[in-house]
């Protein structure tokens, strides 16, 4: 094991014979048709079934089909707006400092960030954006590296140079490259980096208490409020059994996303609306910021090496390793989150594209990982999970967009009566008007909530050209989607590799208004 370390700063970088506790996984083959038969058939044969619909049902069932979709957008745009009404009122008890957290701590924090063909500037930024907490100096702060990070001694220099005396730990853990079962990607640097700081920590105090320790994980890509840790300080403590609870806050997608393509800036706001109205309430998965006890992550096993999905993937283990009733509550606090990203729009879609279909890769890979672990735990509740997972990711996501397809094909092919083709316009019209609230709830959320992080200007013109383009979005992303499920089904788990997103071009969160900083773009540096 190669160690430097003084009083508060330390490298981490073994291989599995030099350091065993961190990495305790062995990679299990699939003696199935090359990882071909696996359960996340299932979600393909949903899709063609329910995409078949028009074809083989009576209209009406059809119809009632395309009704129950518009009543899910409707169900998740109210969950959603009372999300961010929570969001607010949390927002104004901290302000108004009706609400604070004891003083001293009486739980400890481990930070935990990914790198690895980010930009320095990137992970700099996001590290000075941490120093705003209040507990700063009470984080144990982790920058997890791999092995095959581009410039990575210079990177571990830079940050010890310039957060050296900000946190009181700072570890930097190099996952080495090539370990036996594993696949390169963030869940075999998370599973890595975790079990390498736990044994640090063990080794500095035989008596730890893990009970006492809290994990948030996020990508480098992330902008927190400065208030963050203190409302998730307060959220923790009331709950008596924290190793019950994984803790998600409410992402928000909107860096830059005025400079952004529409399908960007649509996604994002569909990613922020569904995680308030659906993801969270739902109990489905968490998603890129979450945090939970280091008791847990030991009961849970830690993040599985031979997946690419490290959000969705914690989760699954968790629950069913740890065998407790794990539920996702959420932070009322207004976190930034990464966008996809271009040089330019051909660029932009081709990685919106890539995107999408390696997070659908993600989602069948995870979910043929529960059916194999679901015996584990009670079945009432595997089930209730496995059906909203398939009625979200299958049908929800990617169902609905073939259908309104052949529903077309059905109807202006095979059917001539106009007043039927009335009929199906109304479950359209009512996603639309769900769409246009989207946007509306989004712009109300960067005036009132994330005014002192972002700073965004889209003309009406605009909203109503992205408006009018939402559903062809929503349409691309569930095909995109359908072709991500298709390509696992004939290529097998060979194509569940993490390919990160690009960062390079992240560079329009705007500096606060309090001169604290989150500041990138020249541009915006000027207001």
């Amino acid at each position: 094991m190669d160690l430097e370390a003084n009083n508060q700063r330390l490298v981490i970088s073994s291989d599995l014979e030099e350091n065993p506790m961190a990495i305790k996984m062995t990679l299990k083959k699939d003696k199935t048709c090359g990882g071909r038969f696996r359960w996340n058939l299932i979600i393909n044969v949903v899709i063609v079934v329910m995409a078949s619909f028009p074809f083989y049902l009576p209209l009406a069932a059809t119809l009632g089909v395309n009704c129950f979709y518009a009543s899910l957008w409707i169900l998740f745009l109210f969950l959603a707006a009372n999300t961010q009404s929570k969001i607010h009122l949390t927002m104004k008890k901290v302000s108004n400092k009706s609400e604070q957290p004891p003083n001293p701590t009486p739980i400890k924090f481990i930070l935990m960030t990914f790198i690895y063909k980010e930009p320095l500037e990137l992970l700099l930024k996001t590290l000075q954006n941490i120093q705003q907490q209040r507990i700063a100096k009470e984080i144990i702060m982790v920058v997890c590296m791999e092995e095959k990070t581009p410039e990575k001694d210079a990177k571990i220099n830079s940050v010890f140079k310039q957060f050296n005396d900000c946190f009181d730990q700072i570890i930097i853990t190099v996952h080495p490259y090539g370990t036996p079962g594993e696949i390169p990607g963030k869940c075999s640097n998370n599973n890595y980096a975790i079990r390498s700081v736990l044994a640090h920590l063990k080794k500095n105090d035989p008596n730890l208490d893990p009970n006492k320790y809290f994990v948030t994980n996020f990508d480098v890509d992330t902008i927190f409020h400065k208030d963050f840790l203190d409302i998730q300080i307060m959220n923790i403590l009331k709950e008596k059994d924290r190793n019950n609870f994984v803790w998600q806050p409410v992402l928000f997608y909107n860096w830059g996303l005025d400079k952004l393509s529409f399908f960007t800036r649509i996604t994002g706001l569909a990613r922020n609306i569904l995680m308030m109205g659906a993801l969270i309430p739902l109990n489905l998965n968490i998603m890129s910021v979450y945090t939970s006890s280091l008791q847990l992550q030991i009961e849970g096993g830690f993040c599985h090496p031979t997946y690419q999905m490290d959000d969705i993937m914690c989760y699954v283990r968790w629950l069913t390793l740890s065998r407790r009733s794990l539920k996702i509550k959420p932070i009322y606090c207004p976190t930034i989150s990464g966008p996809t990203s271009g040089s330019n729009m051909w660029q932009e879609f081709i990685e919106w594209f890539r995107q999408n279909k390696r997070w659908s890769i993600g989602f069948a890979e995870v979910f043929h990982y529960f059916v194999i672990k679901a015996p584990r735990i009670n079945f009432c509740s595997a089930l209730t999970w496995a059906c909203n997972y398939l009625n979200y990711y299958a049908s929800f996501i990617c169902v609905q967009s073939l259908l309104l397809i052949t529903t077309t094909i059905r109807l202006f092919v095979m059917e001539t009566d106009p007043l039927l083709k009335l009929y199906f316009c109304i479950p359209l019209i009512v996603v639309y008007i769900c769409l246009f609230f989207m946007i509306v709830i989004n712009k109300i959320a960067v005036k009132y909530l994330l005014k002192d992080i972002v700073v965004e200007n889209i003309p009406i013109w605009k909203d109503f050209i992205h408006w009018i383009l939402s559903l062809i979005v929503m349409v691309g992303y569930g095909l995109t989607v359908f072709y991500g499920f298709w390509e696992i089904f004939f290529c097998g788990k060979g194509v569940c590799t993490h390919d990160p997103s690009k960062k390079k071009l992240l560079d329009n969160i705007v500096q606060r208004k309090d001169e604290t900083v989150v500041a990138i773009n020249e541009q915006q540096n000027k207001l």
